[in-house]
């Protein structure tokens, strides 16, 4: 199972909580969510919701669009 690390800024500013509700309640199985204080990326926290994966930024218009893309990158689909 993937991790998934949400700013708890961006949770304040953007749709990322609703991303939060739909992978926890649609994807318990494919991803763990964490909340983590601040990723020190003020500028586009404001702007739109994202997380990380590891290393890697995933970052989206909207919270359904986001859930989409973070399901991609767990199951390493296209």
């Amino acid at each position: 199972m993937r991790v998934a690390k949400f700013c708890e800024r961006n949770l304040k500013a953007t749709e990322a909580d609703e991303a939060i509700r739909i992978l926890q309640r649609d994807y318990q199985g494919d991803v763990e969510v964490r909340v983590i204080d601040c990723f020190r990326r003020c500028l586009e926290c404001r702007v739109k919701p994202f997380c990380r994966i590891q290393l890697t930024t995933i970052e989206a218009a909207d919270a359904k669009t986001l859930v989409e893309k973070i399901i991609h990158t767990v199951r390493g689909t296209p």
